[in-house]
């Protein structure tokens, strides 16, 4: 049973015969009234936990994973490897469209329909667009299928330069006509709520019963060729077990128009918070963070090692660092090929024990200052790709090396590669100071302007929430 997490949940207690060692200090803030506050990564008998002390309300204790000494090593890794260096300029960004929503979800993150809030401008997105080249534009929050002019976005995003990303609940996309439409706009890649095939868990989390068209949904954006992201909300104890199905059904050969799998921990922001502020903690314990998606994957698919994944995502931060892209350590990463034998984890194809070698003294080269760790570790890694055992895919991953580097867009990303993350957002149970400096996403709304980090985001519109 996965230890409880939320305000109002008792705090985790370390196992005695365990030594407690401090791995970061950082900064951190009460879940309950969000002050910021000094805080320790720390690792003991509980696993690796977020832990600081609120002078009113106590203690409160986060627990990022119950494997304490990997999570401490991808975390000691990550700022290392990002050590020499500000964070990179921020170069996906989150457009909070409309609060408007055609669902009633009880985990809503944005508490969609409950406040009068303005759609967004489009001069907003017309300044973001000048001022910056080579971006994702992430075109969501609430429901940006709502808005009228939404072709007309797509089209100013794909003239200016950048990708226009389109994030939805899918409910629209189960009309093809409304389909073909946003591929004639300019669409390229769209990350669809999929959730799982148990209707119930639908209900619960979206307050509606959505398979049947999800999957039409998938189907149209199959039939219209349009590059697919399943975005799967997992809660603890609720729809974990759809953690394989999802997988599995991702792989169907009809699907490789199905580029990503992302698992994103249910978290305490807007609605779901709302209701533990008043007292229902019914989805405090169901909260989740990467490792513990990490964990349930392990367990639902076969062939997978953990060790692997620890590996492999040793050497995408080590790449993220090496080509100046701004990522989390909250999105922690592993990636399957479709070969005609069945799908092969890249632990199977490729020496990433070699790799994480050649990781290691990246890492090295960078705590001392040695101004040639980036392309020695690129020359490093690209030697590795002519293993013998790594021929096969050498092409596909220097064509992903690329697209990391220039915004991952998910129509270039080769049919016979699944990308599998698994991720969690900041919230005020999570958030940490030095993870959210390193946010993968800023964001545009109208509440909060322009934000270079959606976990700071995150953290203001709680307040906001909260104070109003």
């Amino acid at each position: 049973q996965r230890p409880e997490t939320g305000m109002n949940a008792p705090q985790p207690r370390p196992a005695p015969d365990v030594q407690r060692r401090t791995v970061r200090r950082t900064r951190a803030v009460c879940p309950t009234c969000l002050v910021e506050l000094d805080a320790e990564v720390v690792v003991d008998g509980r696993g690796a936990v977020l832990e600081r002390t609120c002078p009113e309300h106590g203690v409160a204790a986060q627990l990022l994973s119950e494997h304490g000494e990997h999570w401490a090593e991808l975390d000691g890794y990550f700022f290392d490897v990002h050590s020499d260096r500000p964070p990179p300029a921020q170069r996906d960004f989150i457009v909070r469209m409309t609060e408007k929503c055609n669902l009633d979800c009880p985990i809503c993150l944005a508490k969609a329909n409950t406040e009068d809030t303005p759609d967004l401008p489009l001069e907003g997105l017309e300044r973001l667009l000048s001022e910056r080249m080579g971006m994702k534009i992430d075109l969501m929050a609430a429901e940006p299928t709502l808005r009228e002019d939404l072709e007309e976005w797509v089209r100013k995003v794909r003239a200016a330069g950048h990708i226009a990303s389109l994030h939805t609940n899918g409910i629209r996309l189960a009309d093809r006509d409304y389909v073909r439409r946003l591929k004639k706009a300019g669409v390229e890649e769209v990350f669809l709520q999929f959730d799982g095939f148990d209707d119930d868990a639908n209900r619960a989390l979206r307050g509606a019963r959505l398979l049947k068209r999800r999957l039409r949904a998938v189907e149209n954006l199959r039939e219209e060729g349009i590059s697919t992201s399943l975005v799967v909300v997992v809660a603890g104890g609720l729809n974990e077990a759809q953690i394989g199905e999802v997988y599995r059904f991702a792989l169907r050969p009809e699907n490789d128009h199905i580029k990503e799998l992302l698992f994103l921990g249910l978290r305490m922001l807007g609605s779901a918070r709302a209701a533990d502020v008043a007292g229902d903690g019914s989805f405090a314990a169901r909260a989740l963070m990467p490792d513990d998606l990490i964990s349930s994957f392990c367990e639902q698919v076969d062939g997978v090692d953990r060790d692997d994944i620890r590996r492999f995502n040793k050497a995408y931060f080590a790449l993220l660092s090496a080509l100046r892209v701004r990522k989390c350590l909250y999105i922690q990463h592993h990636l399957v090929v479709r070969t005609a034998q069945g799908p092969r984890p890249i632990g199977d194809l490729v020496d990433l024990e070699r790799i994480e070698a050649a990781c290691d003294r990246y890492r090295a080269r960078v705590r001392r200052g040695d101004l040639l760790a980036r392309p020695r570790l690129l020359a490093a890694l690209a030697a590795s790709g002519l293993h013998p055992r790594s021929l096969r895919v050498a092409s596909d991953l220097v064509k992903l090396n690329d697209l990391l580097r220039s915004g991952m867009n998910l129509a270039h990303v080769p049919r016979k590669m699944l990308l599998v993350g698994f991720i969690t957002a900041c919230d005020p149970e999570n958030w940490d100071a030095d993870v959210s400096a390193f946010c993968g996403k800023g964001e545009l709304s109208v509440d909060g302007g322009y934000v270079e980090s959606g976990g700071d985001a995150n953290i203001a519109r709680e307040r906001r929430f909260s104070a109003g």
